[in-house]
C-alpha cells in the first residue's frame, strides 16, 4: 500500500460508488456498520495492519460521536485501539439496543517510521478537529468529556474538516495569507526592479526549505496589516453533488474574514531565487550578493 491517505471505510459512500461520490448526508447514519464484526473480518484486519488511522465511531447507547487516532506506531496498534471499544461497548444485541458501537469513518496512511506522528496526516486531522470543537464560539464541548466527543447533530462539521484536503490549521492559513497579500499589494509594474539584495535566510538542520532573500526595490509600496478572524464554519462543505456552483464558491470565500490593523510603507520583501531571477535587475543583484558572501549557505 502506498503512503497516500487511504479511506478504508466511509459510511457516506453507498456500495458500488467511488470514493469521490459521497451520496449521503453526514446526519444520515443508517449506512454505518457495527465495529465489532467489521474488525473481526480478517480482510479488514489486513487492511489496518501497520497503518496510522483516523477513526470516527458512535456508541449505540448515546447520540455522541467520538473521533481519534489509532496505530500511532504501526503494527497491530490500530486494531488493538479499536478493539478496546469492543471491550467497552460490546457487540450489538437484538434484546439490548444499548450494546455495540458503530464505525462511521476509518482512513489513514501506511506507517512510516521516518514520519513523526505530529507531522502525519492523521495527527493533523485530529488536531484540526480538536481545535475546532474546543473553540468557545463553536459551543460543541460536552461538559465533563474530552474535546474529541460531541453531539451527533454536529457530525457534518467534523466531516467538513475531514474532507478538507489542506490539513492546515488557522495559523497555517494566516501565514500563507500574509505572504500572498504582501506580493499582491506590491503591485509590480514593468518599470520596477530589484536594486540590491541585502540579506538572506536559510533554515538549518535537515530542512529542505529554499533560501529566502531580502530584496530592496526601486520604489516603496504600502502594506496593510490585517488580523484574521475565525468564522464559525471554517471548513465549508465540499460536496461533489452540489449543483449550485456559485453558492459553493460564496461559502468558500466566507471561510475567513479579516480586519485591517495597521499600514506601513516599505522597500523590501523576501523572495525565492527562482522568482528573483525573473524580475528586472534580479539576476545581477543575485550575482553581486553571492560574490560578496562566498561562504554563505544557499539552498536554491
Amino acid at each position: 500500500m502506498s503512503d497516500k491517505f487511504t479511506v478504508l471505510f466511509d459510511f457516506r459512500i453507498q456500495p458500488g460508488r467511488t470514493r469521490s461520490r459521497k451520496t449521503r448526508s453526514a446526519l444520515d447514519v443508517t449506512n454505518s456498520v457495527e465495529l465489532g464484526p467489521w474488525i473481526d473480518n480478517f480482510d479488514n484486519q489486513k487492511k489496518m495492519n501497520d497503518m496510522r488511522l483516523f477513526y470516527v465511531i458512535k456508541p449505540n447507547a448515546e447520540n455522541v460521536v467520538k473521533f481519534g487516532v489509532a496505530g500511532t506506531n504501526g503494527g497491530t496498534g490500530a486494531f488493538g485501539r479499536l478493539r478496546q471499544y469492543i471491550h467497552s461497548y460490546g457487540y450489538s444485541e437484538d434484546l439490548n439496543r444499548c450494546r455495540g458501537v458503530q464505525l462511521m469513518y476509518l482512513a489513514g496512511n501506511k506507517y512510516n517510521p521516518k514520519v513523526e506522528l505530529v507531522k502525519s496526516d492523521v495527527f493533523k486531522k485530529e488536531l484540526a478537529a480538536k481545535r475546532y470543537f474546543r473553540a468557545p464560539e463553536i459551543k460543541a464541548h460536552l461538559i465533563g468529556r474530552g474535546f474529541e466527543r460531541f453531539d451527533l447533530d454536529r457530525l457534518q462539521e467534523l466531516f467538513d474538516i475531514i474532507d478538507d484536503q489542506s490539513n492546515k490549521d488557522f495559523g497555517d492559513v494566516e501565514t500563507e495569507r500574509r505572504v500572498s497579500e504582501r506580493l499582491a499589494q506590491q503591485n509590480l509594474t514593468a518599470d520596477d526592479f530589484i536594486v540590491k539584495i541585502i540579506d538572506h535566510t536559510t533554515k538549518g538542520g535537515k530542512s529542505k526549505a529554499m533560501t529566502q532573500y531580502l530584496c530592496y526595490w526601486n520604489r516603496p509600496f504600502v502594506l496593510t496589516k490585517k488580523k484574521l478572524i475565525k468564522k464559525l464554519n471554517p471548513n465549508p462543505r465540499k460536496d461533489a453533488d452540489l449543483k449550485d456552483l456559485q453558492a459553493d464558491k460564496e461559502r468558500e470565500a466566507a471561510r475567513f474574514q479579516t480586519e485591517e490593523t495597521a499600514r506601513e510603507t516599505i522597500h523590501t520583501n523576501y523572495q525565492f531565487y527562482k522568482d528573483i531571477i525573473l524580475f528586472k535587475g534580479g539576476a545581477k543583484a543575485m550575482e553581486i550578493y553571492k560574490a560578496l558572501h562566498p561562504n554563505g549557505k544557499f539552498r536554491d
